[in-house]
């Protein structure tokens, strides 16, 4: 087998991400009422401003340093975790939280063996009792507002660094992040690898 083989994925389509959007009186008695009522107001909701003002940005979050990797030999591909972040505020999707899920996110480094083509695509997958979310992109203009860059997967011979994201419906304690190899065959002669997965736990 030699350096220009190819391999050729055999792909199904993999989708199911879940979506989830007093009348006042006319005397002086009352009027003078009305602007003390009004002012107690003006007080209380320049209060609510202050203390909105002063908490804590919604983008601001906790990056987990994870470290830990694994490597597929048959087709030299290697997947780093590299860290983690729980409950992602996401303002546009606010409503996976609120329903009791969230956003997690997880920044992988991979490497794409030199021999075959493909690179290091996934799918990516995140697992908690059971249950498996995909990796979704629709977060990623959020990310990149936050300076984060969202993972584009390496083509043969190269390396790639970038965080994916993951809509969970129902919010675990901790979860497995799973790498998955699809069935792949080298083009051009009879040699198959079959679909494989790898995993890491989570922190």
């Amino acid at each position: 087998m030699t350096a220009t083989a190819a391999v050729a994925l055999l792909l199904t389509a993999c989708s199911g991400e879940e979506s989830a959007e007093t009348d006042a009186a006319s005397t002086a008695s009352a009027s003078e009422t009305s602007s003390a009522t009004e002012a107690s107001a003006s007080e209380s909701s320049s209060s609510e401003t202050s203390a909105s003002e002063t908490s804590a940005p919604a983008g601001e979050m906790e990056e987990v340093e994870v470290g830990e990797s694994v490597e597929d030999p048959e087709l030299g591909n290697t997947v780093e975790v590299t860290k983690i972040v729980r409950d992602f505020a996401s303002e546009d999707f606010a409503n996976i939280a609120e329903d009791g899920g969230e956003i997690v996110l997880v920044e992988i480094d991979a490497k794409a063996g030199d021999e075959f083509s493909g690179g290091v695509n996934g799918p990516f997958k995140l697992r908690a009792d059971g249950t498996d979310s995909s990796s979704t992109s629709i977060v990623d203009d959020e990310l990149e507002a936050a300076g984060m860059t969202p993972f584009d997967g390496p083509s043969r011979g190269e390396e790639a660094t970038g965080w994916l994201a993951f809509q969970v419906n129902t919010r675990a304690d901790s979860y497995e992040f799973v790498y998955t190899r699809l069935a792949a065959k080298v083009i051009g002669s009879d040699k198959t690898f079959p679909k494989e997965e790898w995993t890491i736990e989570l922190p």
